[in-house]
């Protein structure tokens, strides 16, 4: 067997595993799914969900960790600019609109606080590592502070972004964030 057309396949399967169980994550908690009902679901028999899989919380915490992962290789892509914050924002976006069966479940339920908690740990390191020259060179004594403060605002953004079924573009939502970033309610307010 051709192992490009193996790996199709397993890929596949994979990716309708993940879809099956974001849309049983709609309606059920993940200790109420069953890998019989995922695998009728999905169409594939059991044997092949264990195949890939442990059982269903293996499934999901490979999926996080894919996630993760891609999140963690988009962060090392994104070109520092300090004078235009929004590319940055925007591809951060663009990562949870592109993952949004996943990223509904991931940032809005008590079940994967850890994922939430993951990802605001790689965006610090990467925010730390590119724009550390930056916070020397412009004297900011409290930028931790100040970065604990707006990376919490954002992550309440995208929680409210993800309720709202996605109303607006990445791209506007990255506008918008930036400009909370940089002038804070004085746009609002004025």
């Amino acid at each position: 067997m051709n192992e490009q057309t193996l790996d199709r396949r397993v890929r596949k399967t994979r990716a309708q595993l993940r879809k099956c169980l974001s849309t049983l994550l709609e309606t059920k908690k993940v200790q109420n799914i069953t890998v019989k009902e995922l695998a009728q679901m999905a169409d594939i028999n059991r044997g092949t969900f264990y195949l890939h899989y442990k059982d269903v919380y293996d499934l999901l915490d490979n999926i996080q960790k894919d996630l993760l992962k891609d999140f963690e290789s988009i962060l090392t892509t994104i070109a520092p600019d300090t004078d235009n914050l929004v590319p940055f924002i925007e591809a951060l976006f663009l990562f949870i609109y592109k993952n949004k069966d996943m990223s509904k479940i991931f940032l809005h339920e008590d079940l994967e606080a850890s994922f939430s908690s993951e990802l605001r740990s790689k965006l610090r390191v990467c925010v730390f590592n590119k724009y550390k020259a930056f916070i020397k060179q412009k004297n900011m004594p409290y930028f931790e502070l100040y970065y604990d403060f707006i990376i919490s605002g954002t992550v309440g953004l995208l929680v409210r972004w993800v309720d709202s079924e996605f109303e607006m573009s990445p791209h506007e939502l990255a506008v918008l964030t930036n400009s909370f970033i940089q002038s804070g309610l004085t746009n609002i307010i004025a």
